[in-house]
């Protein structure tokens, strides 16, 4: 045999082998294909080809983890609408089933539809366009409220019993991520604490692609500038690891932020601080954190507590420490969330939960002696504080001149987290501190 022969052998049977193995991988393809037409063919009762699909899907994807999803082609510009901060909608936040009864309204955006229109907390949402949606879940009727800005939709209100109608027009909505201690008559917030003007309170709703900026805007317009500040990242699922890493980089001057590692515990990238802060390295920083804090969430506290630039009080976060990346699909119209790494601190600890048998370590635990539980009522008193002071203040001065204690804000004692970083952070500014 001549060796022009050998390699063309050679080349024949490494194709074989690559089509040999192309065609196992295809095979579970093939078969999924066979049974969605033998389904569609055979099946007792006429079926939707593209509903068989996107079930195929779904159910592949949510075997592997509870991150990973497919984002069907209705439910994408929802999705992406979180992170942009804007859609066409009427500003209204509900919750239904399970956590409720029926399906309510829990706040209004300031100045939205809904807000001018006069819906309030505790309001049943009873029907959307004559469709009854009393027990639907608040993610269900998400695709029935939003839509083309200048578009109607006529809502039924329960209120106590009494049903009211209003036709609202949909709006531009722009979501708040950074919110305030006290709005102000026009609609801003006072980020300075009404408890103690000395300190900044910042909460943070969100990762999205504006929180950074809207951070800087908070404190950067705080008058005098703050002599000590208060993330409050309580109830904050997360959202673009990016935006939680930038903000980390606010109040570091150098060194690491955040590793990112895939498969095999393959290192695909490394975050780290630049010089420059937005506040001195000696303000005192809180972070208030819960169980239900997480992602960026848990990478902005767990870096900020790892490289000792914040004290941490609260609960134990949720322990989420797994990226996902949005991939397009179906020519751009839906896509897959994919879960393609995990992320670490500075520390280099675990924090992603697998709720395995011996599990031990997850999440961002408080500093030592910053654990503060709150019992049901103290939660509900929160919310309702909260709650009470997103609504444009009444009085005629946007900020009474208050002296540094709690007893300047009585509210701030139902919250008693809060209470307690305020403290904390009296105790670390000097005493003759104005």
């Amino acid at each position: 045999m001549t060796l022009g022969n050998l390699k063309w052998l050679s080349l024949l049977a490494l194709i074989c082998v690559f089509c040999y193995g192309n065609a196992r991988s295809l095979r579970g393809v093939r078969d999924l294909s066979l049974a969605m037409n033998i389904v569609d063919q055979v099946y007792v009762e006429p079926t939707d080809s593209k509903k068989l699909y996107q079930a195929a899907m779904t159910g592949m994807l949510k075997s592997l983890d509870a991150n990973t999803s497919y984002i069907a082609q209705e439910q994408l510009p929802s999705f992406e609408s979180i992170f942009e901060q804007e859609f066409g909608g009427l500003g209204l936040a509900l919750d239904g089933p399970p956590r409720r009864p029926e399906l309510t309204v829990v706040a209004t955006i300031f100045n939205s539809p809904a807000f001018r229109a006069g819906l309030r907390p505790g309001d049943v949402l009873a029907s959307i366009d004559g469709t009854i949606v009393r027990t639907w879940s608040s993610s269900d009727v998400t695709d029935k409220l939003r839509g083309r800005e200048g578009t109607s939709v006529l809502l039924a209100i329960d209120r106590d019993g009494q049903l009211l109608e209003k036709t609202l027009m949909r709006e531009r909505i722009e979501i708040e991520s950074v919110l305030g201690d006290q709005r102000r008559k026009n609609g801003t917030w006072d980020f300075l604490l009404q408890a103690d003007p000395r300190i900044a309170y910042i909460r943070i709703e969100l990762f999205g692609e504006k929180t950074v900026d809207e951070v800087k805007k908070a404190i950067g317009g705080c008058s005098p500038q703050p002599q000590g500040v208060i993330l409050d990242l309580r109830d904050n699922a997360g959202g673009l690891l990016l935006a939680a890493a930038q903000i980390c980089d606010l109040f570091l001057d150098d060194g690491p932020i955040v590793t990112t590692k895939g498969r095999n515990e393959r290192i695909d990238d490394q975050l780290a601080a630049v010089p420059g802060t937005i506040l001195p390295n000696r303000c005192p920083i809180v972070i208030l954190i819960n169980e239900n804090s997480a992602s960026a969430s848990e990478i902005l506290a767990g870096c900020l507590k790892d490289r000792e630039r914040a004290t941490l009080v609260g609960t134990r976060s949720f322990g989420k420490g797994s990226v996902q990346n949005v991939i397009p699909i179906e020519g751009g119209k839906a896509a897959i969330r994919l879960t393609t790494a995990y992320y670490y601190p500075p520390s280099g600890r675990r924090i992603h939960r697998r709720n395995q048998p011996d599990e031990r370590e997850w999440g961002i635990d408080p500093s030592p002696g910053c654990e503060v539980a709150m019992n049901d009522q103290q939660l509900e008193a929160t919310v309702a504080r909260f709650q009470a002071r997103s609504l444009p203040n009444s009085g005629q001065q946007d900020r009474v001149k208050l002296e540094p204690s709690t007893a300047g804000d009585p509210s701030v004692q139902v919250d008693p987290q809060l209470k307690f970083a305020m403290e904390w952070i009296q105790k670390q500014l000097p005493a003759n501190a104005p």
